[in-house]
């Protein structure tokens, strides 16, 4: 009896969504798309309809998400303030993630040192060289990027909603939230209770679909394993160096920062955010950090609490230098893999979707980002299947540095635009 009472409350959810589960599943599908290919590629439909499944919730989450974000900033008595300060940062350390992520590419270059028979057999055995780049030609003039700009504005929200044009919906939701945020009208909570309650149930929905996230994701790197075989793997080793090296140099000029505008000295800096950052690393969710670094930043800088909850949680919501870092080196490395011309709009439209795919990105589960990838890779000519199974595949390895960053990152401007403390 006593042995029943200790089952009495166990849940199958703790061994579902533990993350070692997913490391397991991820590597037995790996196992069994290289041992038993054509198998693989026959049950490839069970992931592309629990990817399906994700994708129900993607605009959703990302509309309410920034209109909730946005409306919030611009209700504060204190808006002009603190609009000015967090952007200029948000800018200034924008172009320096920019700036590190570009040099490390271009003098690691992740994806040209492949052999040629590891090339053709990487990219011929997902999708055709021709029609990766069929999409491409037009990019190569000097109008691409503005071109693709203009088809980004939301001139018809419905339209952008039924094509997945997803920075469209991006650009209308930064708007409508920035336009409900100034509207003086005594209806306003009530929509914003609204969009929270839709937040609120999509999320419970996507939680549903993470008990079945071992078996979505064991199908989907056995399709992805089943193409492209072991030896191919070995070429992402310079992929995932290139995360690493731009992601550490960043978050330590963003702790000279702290230091500076603290007068607190550089390793004290880093022990009074320990706490955030461990939990950063070993849970892969900036929310879940989010409250260690608001006390640290509290008890630790001083910092006056309502500074802290105005500027933090909207950084965490769309402020992202890891995830940003990560789509640069994943597209590129995808761009050198299928040739694509490294010409100025080219790499202008990698720029400007990396950067839109970050603010996109939800801080809810590693897979439900990565769908949101494929913004970068459409206009590149890059298919989405090739970029999401590759950025799952590493996703384990880089997600707790991607998500280290993005908390140093957030806690560094709330910091910088604090109006007390810190002196």
């Amino acid at each position: 009896m006593a042995q029943f009472g200790s089952l009495r409350g166990f849940h199958p959810g703790k061994i579902l969504l533990n993350h070692w589960t997913v490391i397991f599943s991820m590597v037995a599908g790996g196992t069994f798309g290289v041992l038993y290919p054509m198998a693989a590629k026959n049950l490839s439909f069970v992931g592309d309809f629990y990817l399906d499944l994700l994708q129900i919730a993607i605009i959703p989450i990302m509309m309410v998400a920034l209109i909730c974000s946005f409306c919030n900033i611009f209700k504060s008595n204190e808006s002009v303030y603190y609009i000015k300060k967090i952007f200029l940062w948000f800018f200034i350390l924008t172009l320096l993630v920019l700036s590190v992520a570009l040099l490390v590419l271009f003098f690691i270059k992740p994806g040209s040192h492949l052999e040629e028979g590891q090339l053709q057999m990487l990219s011929g055995s997902i999708a055709s060289s021709e029609s990766a780049l069929k999409s491409v030609s037009s990019l190569a003039g000097g109008d691409g990027f503005m071109a693709y700009f203009e088809s980004s504005l939301p001139t018809n929200i419905i339209k952008s909603i039924y094509e997945r044009n997803d920075i469209a919906v991006v650009v209308f939701s930064v708007i409508f939230g920035i336009s409900l945020g100034v509207t003086k009208n005594p209806n306003v909570p009530v929509a914003l209770n609204f969009f929270d309650a839709v937040f609120s149930a999509f999320l419970r929905y996507v939680n549903g679909l993470m008990y079945a996230l071992p078996v979505g994701l064991f199908f989907m790197i056995s399709t992805f394993m089943s193409k492209v075989g072991v030896s191919s793997l070995t070429s992402l080793l310079d992929l995932i160096l290139c995360i690493y090296i731009s992601s550490s140099v960043v978050f330590l000029v963003m702790a000279v920062l702290i230091s500076i505008k603290s007068k607190v000295p550089f390793f004290n800096c880093i022990k009074m955010l320990k706490n955030p950052y461990l939990i950063a690393f070993g849970t892969s969710s900036s929310f879940a950090a989010m409250p260690a670094a608001m006390l640290a930043l509290r008890d630790s800088f001083k910092i006056e609490k309502q500074d802290i909850e105005l500027v933090l949680p909207l950084g965490v919501s769309i402020f992202k230098p890891g995830m940003m870092i990560r789509s640069l080196c994943v597209a590129f490395f995808l761009m050198n893999l299928y040739h694509i011309p490294i010409t100025i709009s080219s790499m202008a439209i990698l720029i400007f979707t990396s950067l839109i795919c970050s603010i996109a990105t939800t801080a809810g589960p590693a897979i439900l980002s990565a769908t949101m990838f494929s913004m970068v890779l459409i206009p590149l000519g890059i298919p989405q299947a090739v970029g999401v199974f590759l950025l799952l595949s590493v996703e384990p390895v880089i997600d707790p540095i991607s998500t280290v960053l993005n908390v140093q990152s957030n806690s560094t401007v709330t910091v910088l635009v604090a109006k007390r403390g810190v002196f």
